[in-house]
């Protein structure tokens, strides 16, 4: 299942902010809390946590562009934890 998820009302009034750096890219498998995008807004750069754990299938939106309150940030296809394949040599010797 495909989780749209959209940038939250981040407090203060803000109905907007400005993507400034993504820290992921789609077809990445997150994890629930890992950030996700650093947004600019009126008041300071908040960084967005992702509110759940899976795959990045789509992002919404480049560095510069100007988000709503609501609008969608990315979609993430839930289930997919897979983690990302990575060497198994566990010698630490």
């Amino acid at each position: 299942m495909v989780y749209q998820f959209k940038f939250p009302d981040v407090g203060e009034g803000i109905h907007e902010g400005e993507i400034v750096s993504w820290k992921v890219k789609e077809g990445d498998v997150v994890q629930e809390d890992q950030n996700l995008v650093e947004v600019e807004t009126d008041k300071a750069i908040v960084e967005i946590p992702s509110p759940k754990a899976g795959k990045i299938v789509k992002i919404n939106g480049k560095a510069g562009d100007t988000i709503d309150v609501g609008d969608v940030l990315v979609e993430i296809e839930e289930g997919s934890s897979e983690q990302p394949e990575a060497s198994e040599d566990s010698s630490d010797e």
